[in-house]
Protein backbone atom coordinates (compact mmCIF):
# COMPACT_ATOMS: atom_id res chain seq x y z
CA UNK A 1 0.00 0.00 0.00
CA UNK A 2 1.79 3.57 -0.83
CA UNK A 3 1.89 5.75 2.29
CA UNK A 4 -0.24 9.01 1.91
CA UNK A 5 1.47 12.12 1.89
CA UNK A 6 1.03 13.16 5.74
CA UNK A 7 0.87 17.28 6.13
CA UNK A 8 3.21 16.73 8.36
CA UNK A 9 5.83 15.51 6.01
CA UNK A 10 6.05 19.35 4.29
CA UNK A 11 4.30 21.69 6.61
CA UNK A 12 5.46 22.69 10.76
CA UNK A 13 1.87 24.28 11.48
CA UNK A 14 0.39 22.36 14.28
CA UNK A 15 -3.14 22.48 12.77
CA UNK A 16 -1.96 20.75 9.83
CA UNK A 17 -0.38 17.74 12.17
CA UNK A 18 -3.57 17.34 14.07
CA UNK A 19 -5.45 17.32 10.73
CA UNK A 20 -3.05 14.24 10.24
CA UNK A 21 -4.81 12.47 13.13
CA UNK A 22 -8.10 13.82 13.53
CA UNK A 23 -9.09 15.53 10.18
CA UNK A 24 -10.65 12.66 8.49
CA UNK A 25 -14.52 12.25 8.36
CA UNK A 26 -14.59 9.53 10.99
CA UNK A 27 -12.06 10.01 13.60
CA UNK A 28 -14.18 12.54 16.24
CA UNK A 29 -17.07 10.68 15.88
CA UNK A 30 -15.62 7.52 16.92
CA UNK A 31 -14.12 9.92 20.19
CA UNK A 32 -17.30 11.21 20.35
CA UNK A 33 -18.91 7.76 20.88
CA UNK A 34 -15.90 6.93 23.02
CA UNK A 35 -16.33 10.25 25.56
CA UNK A 36 -20.16 11.32 25.32
CA UNK A 37 -22.00 8.04 24.27
CA UNK A 38 -20.56 5.52 25.94
CA UNK A 39 -20.00 2.74 23.41
CA UNK A 40 -16.67 0.96 23.71
CA UNK A 41 -17.05 -1.73 22.04
CA UNK A 42 -16.36 -2.44 18.42
CA UNK A 43 -19.89 -4.17 17.64
CA UNK A 44 -21.34 -1.07 19.39
CA UNK A 45 -19.33 1.60 17.76
CA UNK A 46 -20.54 0.14 14.37
CA UNK A 47 -23.70 0.37 14.68
CA UNK A 48 -23.42 4.19 15.97
CA UNK A 49 -25.39 6.83 14.37
CA UNK A 50 -23.54 7.70 11.39
CA UNK A 51 -23.79 4.11 10.22
CA UNK A 52 -19.67 3.70 9.23
CA UNK A 53 -18.72 0.70 7.43
CA UNK A 54 -16.60 -2.56 8.93
CA UNK A 55 -13.27 -1.54 7.19
CA UNK A 56 -13.66 2.35 8.24
CA UNK A 57 -13.68 1.48 11.77
CA UNK A 58 -10.91 -1.18 11.60
CA UNK A 59 -8.86 1.54 10.17
CA UNK A 60 -9.67 4.29 12.22
CA UNK A 61 -9.41 2.20 15.41
CA UNK A 62 -6.12 0.97 14.39
CA UNK A 63 -5.33 4.27 13.62
CA UNK A 64 -6.75 5.99 16.81
CA UNK A 65 -4.23 3.14 18.66
CA UNK A 66 -1.17 4.12 16.75
CA UNK A 67 -1.40 7.62 17.46
CA UNK A 68 -2.16 6.88 21.14
CA UNK A 69 -5.58 8.86 21.44
CA UNK A 70 -7.20 5.28 22.00
CA UNK A 71 -6.05 2.33 23.92
CA UNK A 72 -7.69 -1.19 23.66
CA UNK A 73 -7.89 -4.33 26.33
CA UNK A 74 -9.19 -7.64 25.98
CA UNK A 75 -13.27 -8.05 26.64
CA UNK A 76 -13.66 -9.74 30.06
CA UNK A 77 -16.36 -12.03 28.58
CA UNK A 78 -14.09 -12.76 25.16
CA UNK A 79 -10.93 -13.12 23.72
CA UNK A 80 -11.87 -12.52 20.44
CA UNK A 81 -13.50 -8.85 21.63
CA UNK A 82 -12.09 -5.78 22.63
CA UNK A 83 -13.05 -3.01 24.88
CA UNK A 84 -11.69 0.37 23.49
CA UNK A 85 -11.28 3.53 25.71
CA UNK A 86 -9.72 6.79 25.54
CA UNK A 87 -5.88 7.76 26.56
CA UNK A 88 -5.37 11.47 28.27
CA UNK A 89 -4.52 12.67 24.51
CA UNK A 90 -7.69 11.34 23.87
CA UNK A 91 -9.65 12.85 26.70
CA UNK A 92 -8.13 15.92 26.07
CA UNK A 93 -9.98 16.77 22.56
CA UNK A 94 -13.25 17.13 24.74
CA UNK A 95 -12.34 20.88 24.31
CA UNK A 96 -11.35 20.71 20.65
CA UNK A 97 -15.08 18.64 20.28
CA UNK A 98 -16.90 21.47 22.37
CA UNK A 99 -16.01 24.24 20.13
CA UNK A 100 -16.50 22.23 16.99
CA UNK A 101 -19.75 21.71 18.39
CA UNK A 102 -20.99 25.34 19.42
CA UNK A 103 -19.05 26.45 16.00
CA UNK A 104 -21.55 24.20 14.00
CA UNK A 105 -24.23 24.84 15.72
CA UNK A 106 -23.94 28.56 15.42
CA UNK A 107 -23.11 28.43 11.56
CA UNK A 108 -24.81 25.44 9.89
CA UNK A 109 -28.28 25.43 9.81
CA UNK A 110 -29.02 21.78 9.83
CA UNK A 111 -26.47 21.05 13.21
CA UNK A 112 -28.50 20.95 16.40
CA UNK A 113 -27.50 20.20 20.18
CA UNK A 114 -29.24 18.12 22.16
CA UNK A 115 -31.03 20.41 24.37
CA UNK A 116 -30.11 18.54 27.45
CA UNK A 117 -26.22 18.70 26.43
CA UNK A 118 -27.44 22.57 25.32
CA UNK A 119 -28.61 23.17 28.70
CA UNK A 120 -25.80 21.93 30.62
CA UNK A 121 -23.00 23.67 28.19
CA UNK A 122 -24.88 26.97 28.38
CA UNK A 123 -25.26 27.40 31.87
CA UNK A 124 -21.51 25.85 33.09
CA UNK A 125 -19.28 24.14 30.04
CA UNK A 126 -16.91 23.50 32.94
CA UNK A 127 -19.10 21.11 34.69
CA UNK A 128 -20.19 19.30 31.24
CA UNK A 129 -16.56 18.78 30.70
CA UNK A 130 -15.80 17.57 34.71
CA UNK A 131 -18.81 15.22 34.52
CA UNK A 132 -17.88 13.82 31.02
CA UNK A 133 -14.31 12.87 32.42
CA UNK A 134 -15.84 11.70 35.79
CA UNK A 135 -18.02 9.50 34.06
CA UNK A 136 -14.99 7.61 31.89
CA UNK A 137 -13.15 7.60 35.15
CA UNK A 138 -16.04 5.19 36.41
CA UNK A 139 -16.11 3.24 33.68
CA UNK A 140 -12.40 3.02 33.48
CA UNK A 141 -12.75 1.70 37.17
CA UNK A 142 -15.02 -0.58 36.79
CA UNK A 143 -13.58 -2.22 33.00
CA UNK A 144 -10.12 -2.07 33.43
CA UNK A 145 -9.17 -2.69 37.12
Amino acid sequence: MPKLLCHSDTSPCPLAHALDIIGDRWTLLIVRDLLLRNLHEYKELLNSFEGISTNILTDRLRRLVQTGLVKSVPHPESKTRKLYYLTPSGKALVHVMLEIVKWSSEHVGSAKIPPEIAAQLENDPGEFVRKVLEKLERWEAEHLA
